[in-house]
């Protein structure tokens, strides 16, 4: 399957995710300040994942990248891997369970060596995907965290997904960026990964408001501004107008933020194919990251 086959196939992915999480087991672990653990993408879904805990258990919550954790005993831990094999997370799982912390894993794939060192797994081997870059896995992921997380009505997701991929705008200016506040700043850094590893660019990511702080300065018109924050949203819309001033071309999100993140990952790869580029397998990159003798 293609990674472009793989996208087209989130909508099926994300009804399987409303269908067969059970919402109950997991909500009653919500409530302790949190620690989410993971690296590349993974650690994109920590992002958002952090600020929805924070608004939904008023407890503190932190993304953190395993390579960089500290022991945090009384924090509930919350690994995101799809394979579960990464070196840097086995071990900072271990080194949470040697303090004494409870650690949850959401997983893509049963069996693998994180599985062994969590309390509770909540797995979604439906998700995974085959090729190295990661699409859907990380929008199903963010659906059941959010599910977990919101009283959002998330039933109308997937189809909402669906019709958009019909009609995903084209990344075709030479400086691309990525926005977005609260949770979703973790959608910008997703996206931006994804074009970075599918088409070989180096696009930028920003916190919307602190876009101004600095970033802009390199703003043109060359420059192509994708943002996930919505319309009714008046300080993401200050930061965007002073963008456009600018002669950037501003995307933004028009329907939930995690249709637009997947919209993002179509073209991300449609960039890919323009430059002859293959986004199963980029250059320097695996699934997982297992270091020697490990």
């Amino acid at each position: 399957m293609t990674v472009e086959e793989d996208i087209h196939s989130t909508p099926e992915v994300l009804r399987r995710v409303l269908a067969t999480m059970d919402v109950d087991r997991w909500r009653n672990l919500v409530g302790a300040p949190a620690v989410f653990l993971g690296s590349g993408s993974s650690y994109c879904v920590g992002l958002a994942a952090a600020s929805l805990y924070e608004d939904a258990a008023g407890a503190p919550a932190q993304a953190i990248l395993p390579s960089e954790y500290r022991p945090r005993p009384d924090w509930l831990h919350i690994a995101i891997s799809r394979t579960g094999q990464t070196t840097e997370l086995i071990r900072a799982m271990r080194e949470a369970r040697s303090n004494g912390a409870r650690v949850l894993l959401l997983a893509g794939e049963h069996g693998s060596p994180a599985e062994s060192l969590a309390d509770n797994t909540l797995a979604l081997p439906f998700a995974a995907e085959s090729a190295v870059v990661q699409t859907r896995f990380i929008t199903a992921g963010l659906l059941a965290l959010r599910r977990l997380l919101t009283d959002d009505d998330l039933n109308g997701l997937p189809d909402a997904v669906d019709r958009s991929l019909a009609h995903v705008p084209s990344l075709d200016r030479s400086h691309i960026v990525f926005l977005g506040r609260r949770w979703r700043h973790g959608l910008a850094c997703s996206a931006a990964l994804t074009v970075q590893e599918s088409a070989l660019v180096v696009p930028e990511s920003h916190q919307t408001l602190d876009y101004r702080h600095g970033p802009i300065a390199c703003a043109d018109d060359r420059t192509q501004i994708w943002c996930f924050d919505p319309e009714s949203d008046p300080e993401a819309s200050d930061v965007l107008t002073e963008a456009a001033a600018t002669g950037a071309s501003v995307h933004r999100a028009s329907d939930d933020p995690i249709v637009s993140l997947v919209q993002a990952q179509l073209a991300a790869v449609q960039l890919a194919a323009s430059r002859g580029l293959d986004p199963r397998a980029p250059r320097n990159l695996s699934r997982a990251v297992v270091l020697p003798g490990n």
